[in-house]
């Protein structure tokens, strides 16, 4: 049953020359993007697609031209209109927060790698090198944030402060990042591929920062993390991703925790302990 369809995806269909038979919403993270959406849509000529809703008619214009270069492993959209993305729709076995075996972790590797490589996006030249310093100073921010919310005492702050001072590479290479690669947005189809969906927050930004996330986001075993990097290392045309790595993952993870206590503050414990172990502090605090 289709129910009541958001306009502007009612439009996106039209404009395809779709006709809906079933909708389903598939949104996650409503509160921190209330304007985004995403629905599952069978068609009434058979198939499924995915309509995904984004802020304004230039986000979707844009994400739509970043995702073109991207490799075919990466579920693509076919049609933007409006504020609207329809996209090709991906079955299979997500792959989540398990430990993936060594052929995925090694193919995740490559392809993240590889897109990291992509040289020309949407016809511009993208490898290009840029101060780290509004990084830097968002990171120190969000420590002051996290502090002024009594989650992190000063002495905890000021250790994640001086890693940022010591590692911080001063300039970062940018280029096509995928910003939330991670097992919650893979999976393997039926033919044994591993496919990377909900690509929806593809840009251009620091190399290093892309890498850190991922590491973050997916939580990988030791061995696991080991794995990932060596392929990743074997695909890409420089190392300064993994030279930089330590001071990348403080960002990243600063900026989970201020994105958790903005939007859902009981999730904030695992970025907070996690900033506790980069900056030497153990798991000690980690419950507050």
């Amino acid at each position: 049953m289709i129910g009541t369809l958001d306009p502007d995806i009612a439009a996106a269909l039209d404009a395809a020359g779709l006709r809906a038979c079933r909708v389903q919403e598939v949104s996650t993270l409503r509160a921190a993007a209330p304007r985004r959406s995403a629905y599952r849509i069978d068609l009434e000529s058979g198939g499924t697609i995915k309509a995904r809703r984004l802020e304004d008619d230039q986000t979707s214009k844009r994400l739509f031209d970043l995702r073109r270069d991207l490799p075919d492993a990466f579920v693509p959209a076919f049609g933007c209109h409006g504020p609207v993305l329809l996209e090709r729709w991906a079955d299979g076995e997500v792959i989540g927060n398990t430990q993936a075996g060594d052929a995925y972790l090694g193919e995740a590797g490559r392809l993240l790698a590889g897109i990291h490589a992509i040289p020309i996006v949407a016809g511009l030249a993208v490898h290009q090198r840029e101060p780290t310093a509004t990084w830097r100073d968002e990171a120190e921010r969000g420590l002051e944030l996290i502090v002024g919310a009594g989650r992190f005492d000063v002495l905890e702050a000021r250790g994640v402060s001086e890693l940022l001072a010591r590692l911080d590479p001063g300039l970062a290479t940018v280029g096509l990042t995928h910003v939330d690669f991670c097992g919650e947005n893979m999976l393997v189809d039926r033919t044994g591929r591993l496919r990377i969906f909900d690509n929806d927050r593809v840009r251009i930004g620091p190399l290093g920062f892309d890498l850190a996330r991922s590491r973050y986001r997916w939580a990988l075993e030791l061995a696991a993390w080991t794995r990932f990097r060596e392929a990743y290392a074997g695909g890409t045309l420089s190392a300064e991703a993994l030279e930089t790595l330590g001071f990348w993952e403080a960002v990243a993870v600063v900026k989970s925790a201020v994105f958790r206590l903005r939007t859902d503050a009981t999730r904030v414990r695992t970025p907070l302990a996690r900033l506790r172990q980069i900056a030497g502090w153990g798991g000690a605090g980690e419950g507050r």
